[in-house]
């Protein structure tokens, strides 16, 4: 009897979200969070967030045709690949791949020095002062231990950067220099590689619509290990969410690309919808600010494409852009065909090696003199 009524709620269950999905699709349909941009008109995408180049969105409905045809008839794991991970709330399908990393390792004793060395760290000490203090031969804050009027500042930030935990040491930097400043970078070279993870987040949208997509990646021996959580259906949704949570919970720092904005925050609403307490590193590292404040001068915007072409010297092939994301997975999901989910997952598969790549480069920027 127990049995068949636990069968019966399941089916329940799954019928409810079922019509969840399909309502959500309609929804999709109807609605569209971006605004196509005519011939290519760099200076009115500047005052818009969300758009599309009207040449990328032609070759993004061009595109999807094409996919709609080749991949009629084939099935999901013949198309994608991937294979099913139990969760603690059900599980996920994984999509797993790998590259080289081609990356420097972190370097935490000189990561250290350069902190001991931003006298900017300590509590009164602005720019004319640093200016004064360095002139006069204090050139780290080890050399202020002893100065009358700064020695318990000096023994403060000295204790703050030397405790032993990469997250206290970061939060302090923020504070003191912003969370924009190198020294935030810095803090997480004191960290092994290994405990680092990166995510990148597909919606069908802004805030109260599911994520399609959880993209996570590691280093691990040298090689960038990508595993993409995908829902094959919008139903999915919540045991997709657990399992990427599980995983999350493993890393002691978070890496993203506007996370602070958008990926954490989309991340802790999915989360409380589903009841589901939200465990991610307390380290976070967004990598957004940091570009800013060393290339929004010579760039028309930092988004990630922008770096990835202007700064890392990488270029996307038939790219597919974030804002149509939710067009296509609805093509999937109204079609059953899986040619749409290729270019989402190529688009996700980018953006997280584009964050290695740029980390990599940091290291050597953050580092120099």
């Amino acid at each position: 009897m127990r049995g068949g009524i636990e069968r019966l709620f399941e089916l329940m269950q799954s019928t409810l979200l079922e019509r969840v999905a399909g309502r959500l699709r309609e929804t999709i349909d109807r609605n569209r969070e971006y605004t196509i941009v005519g011939n290519d008109n760099l200076y009115r995408a500047g005052f818009i967030d969300h758009h599309v180049f009207s040449s990328e969105h032609n070759r993004a409905r061009a595109l999807l045709a094409d996919l709609l045809a080749a991949y009629d008839g084939v099935h999901i794991e013949e198309a994608v690949g991937g294979a099913w991970r139990d969760g603690p709330l059900g599980g996920s399908w994984v999509v797993s791949s790998s590259e080289s990393a081609l990356t420097p390792e972190p370097r935490p004793d000189a990561a250290l020095r350069r902190l001991h060395r931003d006298l900017r760290l300590v509590h009164g000490i602005g720019p004319a002062t640093e200016c004064r203090l360095l002139r006069l031969g204090y050139a780290a804050i080890d050399d202020l231990v002893w100065n009358r009027r700064y020695s318990p500042a000096a023994r403060r930030a000295l204790a703050a950067i030397d405790c032993g935990d990469p997250a206290h040491v970061s939060r302090f930097c923020a504070a003191r220099r912003g969370r924009s400043h190198p020294d935030v970078f810095l803090a997480t070279e004191l960290l092994d590689e290994e405990e680092h993870v990166y995510l990148d987040l597909e919606t069908l949208g802004l805030f109260s619509r599911p994520v399609v997509l959880f993209g996570l990646a590691r280093i691990r021996g040298g090689l960038i290990r990508i595993e993409q959580h995908l829902l094959r259906d919008p139903g999915h949704e919540r045991g997709t969410l657990a399992t990427v949570l599980d995983e999350l919970g493993t890393g002691s720092l978070l890496i993203t690309f506007n996370g602070r904005s958008f990926d954490v925050p989309f991340l802790a609403e999915r989360a409380a919808y589903y009841g589901l307490g939200l465990d991610v590193p307390a380290h976070h590292l967004d990598l957004l600010p940091i570009a800013r404040r060393l290339w929004r001068d010579g760039l028309p915007d930092c988004r990630l494409s922008t770096l990835e072409t202007r700064i890392l010297g990488v270029t996307r092939d038939d790219d597919l852009p974030s804002a149509m994301v939710p067009e296509f997975y609805t093509a999937y999901c109204r079609t059953g065909n899986p040619g749409p989910l290729l270019p989402i997952l190529a688009h996700n598969r980018s953006d997280l090696v584009s964050m290695v790549r740029l980390v990599a480069l940091l290291r050597g920027v953050c580092h120099a003199d």
